[in-house]
């Protein structure tokens, strides 16, 4: 082995099982041809740049309709890129100049790279594009980029980074992943969480690794253990379930009418805590129309799960570009305008979503709550529960995802009936970390203290305020952290479908006295590693 058996290589873990497999590092793809000046008319380097265009596209959506949930919103966003208009005109200009299709269009994708170089806003959408680049590229010269993956065995990919395609790949054999970069809201971590595939993610030291090494991946333990078996993995948690409910309410969170049938068939979630509308417009080159909107949203709302339908009107902009609205390019688009701010340009699509919700609810009889995204000021809060309240008959909120409306919550009394916590983007914006970005996963791990105590104090801010505190983030897919969050004075939480049941099963295992006597705990803990341990060791007691 290139590494002494019993190796401990630290990273941050995703899921909640271990697996044992033979290592298989992925390496680069077949070099590209060099950029070339073209022998053939600019016009036949065009077409051919559509049509490989074309072709990356299809194998996109061929990939995304495989992959399906929250990969298949991934490779939508993926196409929006791909496609953009203003990219490809720049990869037009260069072939003018001479240049081959292959070479104008990674030209203009680098241009694009070195605009953005150094933002760390936008270091995966330039990891992503540049992705493409290379797919665009290796169509055009015949070049195959698929992953040649075993059928059977046990193997564990180790690699820096997986894009999307990589991951929709993937065969029965891949039991465990391993990457170099990336953090637990990385394409990796957010796919392999939704397959159940083990992963260690941002875990440098396995650069070392070799293929046919025998390793446990032990996402639990945060680690990777060369030559080590099952034996050394360390055990999840096993909640059993004393109580016949939780001890606050877990729901789903859906974006498709898919995972609203699956959520309702599979689970038992106390209704949806966030239906991210957004995931419906992702390739709609058209605004669609009230009716349209309606059709869909009735659809969604009778299939969604009993219980309240907590709606988060469109959060369109940085990761989640929507064709339809034409938003312009912004230096930092996770900084711009995206989410409630679209009202500025597109009031008229907030007011036809919220008609048609309303519309839907109606029709329906379902009880729906509507919340905006990307909150900042109490007055922002205000205008948009003046204008919902105008529209429909349902309960209005907002989400809390900006350290300054995090800070405000005692003063939405009267304003709002309830919020949300977004606790990707609100990591994001508490510790400047980008949360698509590979090198920052540490801080972006929901262990972190400061996040902990900026969720104590919006929960102590929404019980001064009389209004509910919901999470509706990544964090509270974790178990043990959804016990935290119970116990620092959150009213509910919201996961993933595949999340319910084990969420659900920890908090029935446990009553409301035991979950705030752990959250004391953890709350004086100084480091997320610290943190994590107190949490696991307080509930391993109990």
């Amino acid at each position: 082995m290139s590494l002494a058996q019993g190796t401990i290589l630290s990273g941050l873990g995703v899921g909640l099982n271990s697996s044992v497999g033979e290592v298989l590092v992925v390496k680069p793809q077949a070099p590209l041809p060099a950029w070339s000046k073209s022998s053939q008319s600019a016009a036949d380097e065009k077409a051919a740049l559509k049509q490989a265009i074309a072709n990356v596209a299809n194998t996109l959506d061929t990939l995304g309709e495989r992959a399906g949930g929250t990969t298949a919103e991934i490779f939508e966003a993926l196409k929006f890129l791909l496609e953009d208009e203003e990219l490809f005109e720049l990869a037009e200009s260069n072939i003018d100049e001479g240049w081959t299709a292959g070479a104008g269009y990674g030209k203009a994708v680098d241009t694009f790279a070195e605009l953005l170089g150094g933002d760390p806003d936008f270091d995966e959408r330039v990891k992503d594009l540049q992705d493409l680049s290379k797919r665009v590229q290796a169509d055009l010269a015949g070049i195959e980029m698929a992953l040649t993956l075993p059928e059977t065995g046990r193997i564990v990919l180790v690699g820096e980074d997986f894009s999307p395609a990589d991951t929709a790949q993937f065969t029965k054999a891949v039991v465990g992943v391993i990457t170099l970069k990336g953090g637990p809201t990385s394409h990796t971590a957010i796919i392999c969480r939704s397959r159940s595939i083990p992963a260690v993610v941002s875990c440098g030291a396995a650069a070392d690794l070799a293929n046919g090494d025998t390793v446990l991946v032990d996402p639990v333990g945060d680690r990777v253990v060369t030559g080590g078996d099952e034996s050394l993995a360390t055990k999840a948690i096993e909640f059993v379930a004393l109580n016949e409910d939780p001890v606050i309410p877990v729901r789903a969170n859906i974006g498709t009418l898919a995972d609203a049938q699956g959520a309702s068939a599979e689970t038992l979630a106390e209704g949806v805590g966030l239906f991210r509308t957004e995931l419906l417009y992702l390739s709609a080159a058209t605004a669609p129309t009230i009716d349209q909107q309606v059709a869909s949203y009735s659809e969604i709302l009778a299939a969604a799960p009993a219980g309240p339908i907590v709606v988060r009107t469109i959060d369109a902009g940085s990761d989640k570009p929507v064709p339809f609205l034409h938003m312009p390019h912004e230096e930092n688009p996770s900084l711009g305008v995206r989410g409630f701010r679209l009202i500025q340009d597109h009031r008229q699509f907030i007011e036809d979503q919220l008609t048609s919700l309303e519309a839907a609810r109606l029709a329906t009889g379902r009880e729906v709550w509507v919340m905006a995204p990307m909150i900042a000021t109490v007055q922002e809060a205000k205008q948009f529960a003046e204008l919902a309240r105008g529209i429909g008959g349902y309960k209005v909120g907002v989400m809390v995802e900006t350290p300054s409306i995090a800070a405000m919550v005692d003063q939405l009394e009267g304003v709002v009936d309830f919020v949300s916590i977004g606790t990707n983007d609100l990591s994001q914006y508490l510790f400047a970390a980008d949360r698509m970005n590979p090198s920052l996963g540490a801080l972006l791990n929901h262990w972190q203290p400061g996040l902990i105590r900026t969720l104590a104090r919006i929960a102590d801010g929404g019980k001064k305020a009389g209004i509910s505190v919901g999470v509706c983030g990544e964090s509270a897919s974790d178990p043990a952290f959804a016990v935290v969050l119970a116990g620092l004075g959150i009213s509910s939480v919201s996961v993933s479908k595949s999340q319910v049941t084990v969420v659900r099963n920890a908090l029935s295992s446990l009553d409301l006295a035991d979950c705030k006597e752990i959250a004391n705990k953890v709350l004086a803990a100084t480091s997320a590693e610290d943190a994590k341990a107190a949490a696991l060791n307080a509930l391993a007691k109990l």
